[in-house]
């Protein structure tokens, strides 16, 4: 039986919501045989810090960061660390060096509904992390048992499906499909239902719980019914993706920004890098009988 960990890398501001995230992480770690690892991040930019030396803001985050784990009762492995420099690359950094499992954060710009801005910190390590990231706005009871993955015909769909799979597979997990088709478009619908059961017989082979649904609106934005059918249906996390934008850079698009700022369970967010490096750890583990992944 494998004793690796799975490095649970959490991000402490020290403000107002991270403590969620660190609810989550602590009770994801024994699930996953998880490894939790508190990061704080000094930007030395930050004109509040000029007249004070390196060396004891180093040493007070660190204490604080101790003070946090007693806090929360945290395991006595529970690994602690304050760098230097600017936030998210110093977050996508450490997550790629110590090859960290999952990276959970909040946001702590607030926002209205109906906004789609995110933190720069939050928005940035998204981008650029390769491993995927969880926004926790709210601590669910279960952890990944009842996952939904909205679909579209983007051509991110298939790496979106990719890990679903994977983590069906992992975690026992149903997973829920849903698209939305606006209008009377029968041709974009049967365009729909065409891939999404080309994906199901992808589930039924790996023996994945799973449901579909086509949700058909008049108006307003898809996000907002695939957000009222995840409450529907009590989901207790939802997978997304960023978009490739001229086919190299990831970027956040509305859609996402929308999902992550107003969804009131965790979105496990995911581009393209995060996406094939699950890809080649689990290809092996998938029965693929249409050769969707070859």
């Amino acid at each position: 039986m494998s004793t690796k960990k799975n490095i649970l890398l959490v991000p402490v501001d020290f403000g107002d919501q991270y403590h969620l995230a660190l609810t989550y992480a602590k009770q994801l770690a024994p699930i996953i045989n998880g490894e939790i690892h508190l990061l704080h991040v000094l930007d030395l930019r930050d004109w509040w810090l000029e007249d004070i030396k390196p060396e004891k803001l180093t040493n007070d985050a660190f204490n604080k960061l101790i003070e946090v784990s007693r806090k929360f009762q945290l395991d006595q492995k529970t690994v602690y660390k304050v760098l230097q420099g600017k936030r998210h690359e110093k977050i996508v950094e450490y997550a790629d060096e110590n090859l960290v499992r999952y990276i959970l954060m909040v946001d702590n710009i607030p926002g209205n509904p109906g906004e789609i801005r995110l933190g720069s910190t939050l928005s940035n390590v998204i981008i650029m992390a390769k491993q995927p990231v969880i926004t926790v706005k709210k601590v669910t009871e279960t952890k990944f048992k009842n996952i939904l993955v909205p679909l579209d015909l983007a051509n991110d769909c298939r790496l979106k499906l990719f890990n679903s799979i994977s983590l069906a597979l992992q975690h026992n997990a149903k997973i829920n499909i849903v698209s939305v088709v606006f209008g009377d478009i029968e041709q974009e619908e049967s365009r729909v239902q065409e891939k999404i059961n080309k994906y199901a017989r992808l589930y039924q082979e790996n023996h994945i719980d799973y449901s579909v649904k086509i949700l058909r609106k008049d108006e307003d934005f898809a996000y907002r019914a695939i957000l009222d059918y995840s409450t529907e249906i009590n989901c207790d996390s939802i997978i997304i993706m960023t978009h490739r934008e001229s086919g190299i850079d990831n970027y956040l698009g509305a859609f996402a920004h929308h999902i992550i700022n107003e969804s009131p369970i965790p979105v496990i967010t995911l581009n393209n890098a995060s996406s094939n490096k699950a890809k080649r750890n689990l290809i092996s583990s998938i029965l693929d009988p249409i050769g969707i992944f070859s």
